[in-house]
């Protein structure tokens, strides 16, 4: 009791102590504290100057969230037609004519519409072109991978097209390797089907396996016929894009192994030395370099089998040493806007690690002026290159230093694979990643380690994600997307009632992947399509040669010959594709003979081909068919009808009218002696091979 007593005493002399007068001499006191303390705070004052204006008004009023639903908006990389409706709703009278997505293409429609996304246009799903953002996309075989990778290159690829806005095309490169690889079961990049709508595709392969390659790209079932078709030229790398680390890559030295062959410790020293003169270095010093070091017996061997793949490689020069394909007269990595290159290394003869160095360096070329255009990166069916060891490893790292630069290096990646336990690193770094079904819960728990939202459900309940993804359709995929804006919502805490978009963050949506702009080569060939549709007739292939005559070694018929080529220690004739095949090594015409002015007289007048436009012509086509058939020895031993057929091949070439060679004595003479010498060497040069 007295206790109680003694704590309302206290309670008492508190309220008086705690009087209006008392209360107010202590506003006082801090009103005169922030007068105190004003002159120190007004230095600051400065400082506002760095801060938005715009996040200041909002943290005052929370309700004003203008800048900030229009900033989001125009940064993310997925987003609904609804979305679009309410932000360009919330703009002023005068901003609402302004695209804050200027490029943007269709993906697909939501198959579960939430929020108050009600009709059909407001459940398409749209991808925003104009930032920087990857994808990563898995599921089984025939789920529809490769048709969501075509979509996303139709975006960013295709201009005037009817799924999207593309005022600024990117230029595009897919990755593509098939280890089942042969003439028969090797499979084409799906990508090559955007040659449908007048995409230029160039298909970069092994030259070792052109023509396998050429067949197949050259007979892509569904294209229109006398339509656009993929330009397929074989891999060369030039001598000025093989820097120090691209060589070491093409010889497979890590500098960072802790144990490396001797001859190996050579190359790196001989390396270092050129690195530290300060001069270019160069494949042609570096060779030099090489030859003249004394190296011990039975080092040569090795060292040059690390050579193979580098000379390979390396587009065909006076110091070439085998005949092989001639290099392309373009330029194989203009990477235009608009374009889209395939490097497809299925090779017999490349192993996976080897693709993925070469693909590792194409990767490197393609993003070196990427200044000039936007560049999206693909990587199809990458499962069958991509895996967790030795080179594979490597580029996987590579990828994921573009993916983390995307903002700066203005990069988009998109990776289309069957196996998500490859790369589990790449799916977590994507933005965006569409599952296609699959079948395995080893797959689905790797996605639940890496996804957001992927494990919010246990697997063993009845409505369970995984049950989900195995009962997904074709063509239908879960998208999981932080950062996408796919729902409205009406009213926020502090919001003030008004309606806001909502990002996915931590959900996933079911959407329905669009058609094709593009002809779709990835469809299933049924029994009664092999029936229907039998396989066309293989073409002749008309692959241009960088041609060496072999050394002569020994007699006395030998030195003679060497006496006539004392200039090159390999007389070189080289046809191209579609240039001026005279090129000259050496001081001799790539045929073996010196250009006689009578050679360049006009066919038909001014303005027509030339006697020795006509003879490289004639050249070329006879090269196709002696690779073809090697038992042509000689046009002038030929039939008379077979002879104008082969004149009037030439002329249709150079659009000359009909039998405008056959009827000129003295070119067709000319022609006819040119092309039998040419068939001569070539048989010669078959022999010794």
């Amino acid at each position: 009791m007295f206790f109680g007593s003694q704590k309302l005493f206290a309670k008492s002399f508190w309220r008086i102590l705690r009087s209006p007068a008392s209360i107010s001499e202590n506003e006082e006191s801090s009103a005169s504290s922030d007068i105190a303390l004003g002159s120190r705070a007004s230095k600051y004052s400065k400082l506002l100057a760095l801060m938005d204006a715009d996040a200041a008004d909002e943290q005052q009023n929370p309700g004003l969230s203008h800048q900030e639903l229009t900033r989001d908006f125009s940064n993310a990389p997925i987003f609904t037609a609804a979305v679009d409706k309410l932000v360009h709703s919330a703009l002023s009278p005068g901003e609402q004519t302004s695209e804050l997505v200027p490029q943007y293409g269709l993906i697909g429609s939501r198959v579960d519409l939430g929020g108050t996304t009600a009709s059909r246009e407001d459940g398409l799903v749209i991808g925003n072109v104009n930032v920087p953002w990857s994808a990563f996309i898995c599921g089984s075989q025939g789920a529809g991978k490769s048709h969501t990778l075509c979509c996303l290159l139709e975006n960013a690829l295709v201009t005037n097209n009817d799924a999207g806005a593309l005022p600024h095309p990117l230029a595009g490169m897919v990755m593509h390797y098939d280890s089942y690889s042969n003439h028969n079961t090797t499979q084409v990049c799906e990508a090559a089907y955007l040659c449908s709508s007048c995409i230029p595709v160039t298909v970069l392969v092994s030259p070792s396996n052109i023509w396998a390659m050429k067949r197949l790209y050259s007979n892509l079932p569904g294209l229109a016929p006398g339509g656009s078709q993929p330009k397929v030229v074989p891999l060369y790398l030039d001598e000025h894009q093989l820097d120090v680390s691209r060589i070491l890559k093409l010889m497979a030295v890590d500098p960072a192994a802790d144990r490396t062959p001797l001859y190996m410790e050579v190359v790196m020293n001989i390396v270092r030395e050129m690195a530290m003169e300060g001069s270019p270095f160069t494949y042609t010093k570096f060779r030099k370099r090489l030859a003249d070091t004394p190296w011990v017996r039975g080092q040569e061997t090795p060292l040059n089998l690390r050579l193979q793949l580098l000379d390979s490689f390396i587009t065909p020069s006076p110091m070439t040493k085998s005949t092989r394909p001639a290099s392309s007269p373009g330029n194989i990595w203009a990477f235009e806007p608009g374009s889209l290159t395939i490097v497809d290394l299925s090779d017999p003869f490349i192993s996976s690690d080897e693709a993925c160095t070469l693909f590792s360096i194409c990767l490197s070329i393609f993003l070196e002026k990427r200044h000039r255009c936007g560049r999206i990166v693909a990587l199809d069916e990458a499962h069958k290159f991509l895996a967790q060891s030795g080179e594979a490893r490597v580029l996987t790292n590579e990828l994921v230093s573009v993916i983390r630069q995307q903002r700066h290096t203005g990069t988009r990646v998109v990776i289309a694979t069957q196996e998500p336990t490859l790369s589990p690193e790449l799916i977590a770094l994507a933005n965006a990643t569409f599952v296609h079904r699959f079948l395995s819960p080893s797959w689905y728990e790797v996605l639940k380690k890496h996804l957001a939202g992927a494990d919010k459900q246990d697997p063993g309940s009845q409505n369970s994600l995984f049950r989900t993804i195995v009962g997904l359709r074709t063509g239908q995929a879960l998208l999981f997307c932080p950062t996408a804006q796919m729902d409205i919502a009406n009213g926020s805490p502090g919001s003030g009632g008004a309606r806001w978009a909502r990002s996915l963050n931590d959900g996933y949506i079911n959407i329905r992947i669009r058609k094709r702009l593009t002809t779709d080569g990835g469809k299933s060939i049924m029994a009664t399509d092999a029936l229907a549709n039998p396989a066309p007739k293989p073409v002749t292939d008309d692959v241009p040669m960088y041609l060496v005559e072999p050394a002569v070694k020994g007699g006395r018929k030998g030195r003679g010959r060497e006496k006539k080529s004392k200039n090159s220690k390999e007389s070189a004739a080289s046809t191209s594709y579609g240039a001026d095949e005279s090129v000259s090594h050496d001081g001799e015409a790539s045929g073996g003979e010196e250009v006689d002015e009578a050679l360049q007289k006009t066919v038909a007048g001014k303005g027509s081909p030339t006697f020795q436009d006509v003879i490289n012509e004639g050249k070329r086509h006879a090269l196709c068919i002696f690779h073809s058939d090697s038992s042509w020895k000689s046009l002038s031993s030929r039939s008379k009808q077979e002879r104008n057929e082969f004149f009037k091949a030439i002329g249709d070439r150079l659009d000359l009218k009909y039998e405008t060679i056959s009827s000129n004595g003295e070119l067709k003479s000319r022609l006819i002696m040119s092309v039998d010498q040419y068939l001569k060497q070539l048989r010669k040069v078959h022999k010794a091979e």
